[in-house]
C-alpha cells in the first residue's frame, strides 16, 4: 500500500469515526447518501482487488452471499437499537451516536488489509474472506440505515403535520 493510499484510508476512517461518535441531525437523503458513499468505497476497493488479482467469479459470489448473509441480520439488530428521533422538520431526524457501526465498517477494512498482508495475493481464501468482510460491513450499514429509516418514518407519521 502506497503512502498516498494509506493517507486516504486514514482520512476516510477519521471522517467515519467522527461522524459516528456524536449525535447527528440529518436528513433522510443525507443518511442514504452517506450509506451509498461508504458502499461505493467498498465496491471500488473490491474492484481494485479483482482487477489486480483476478480471482474467479465464484469466489466473489461466495464473498457477496456470505458477507451479506452475516451482515444484514446484524444491521437490522443494530438499527433496532439506534436512537432515532423525529424533528420539527419533515425529512429530518436526530440520530444517536453509533460507534458500533463505525467500528464495524473500519474494522472490516482493517481486517481485510491484515488478511491481504498475511496470505498470498492470489489466495482464494484471502479473496473470499477479505471481500466477504467488506460485504459484511455493507450489509450491516445498509440494513442499519433501512431499520433507522423505518423507525423514522413511523415517528414522522405519528407527529402532527404543520404546514
Amino acid at each position: 500500500m502506497t503512502p498516498e493510499n494509506l493517507l486516504i484510508l486514514v482520512v476516510i476512517m477519521a471522517i467515519v469515526l467522527y461522524r459516528s461518535s456524536r449525535p447527528q441531525r440529518t436528513s433522510v437523503g443525507r443518511m442514504w447518501a452517506f450509506a451509498v458513499i461508504l458502499i461505493l468505497l467498498a465496491a471500488v476497493s473490491i474492484y481494485g482487488s479483482f482487477a489486480q488479482f483476478n480471482p474467479p467469479i465464484w469466489q466473489i459470489a461466495a464473498a457477496v452471499v456470505l458477507g451479506l448473509a452475516a451482515g444484514i441480520p446484524l444491521g437490522l439488530l443494530r438499527g433496532h437499537h439506534t436512537q432515532v428521533s423525529a424533528t420539527d422538520r419533515h425529512g429530518v431526524m436526530q440520530l444517536g451516536p453509533s460507534w458500533a457501526t463505525a467500528l464495524i465498517y473500519v474494522g472490516a477494512f482493517v481486517g481485510r488489509a491484515v488478511i491481504r498482508l498475511m496470505l498470498p495475493p492470489t489466495s482464494g481464501v484471502g479473496n473470499v474472506v477479505g471481500d466477504g468482510l467488506l460485504f459484511f460491513a455493507i450489509g450491516i450499514i445498509g440494513a442499519t440505515y433501512y431499520a433507522v429509516y423505518r423507525k423514522y418514518e413511523a415517528l414522522d407519521h405519528a407527529l402532527p403535520q404543520t404546514d
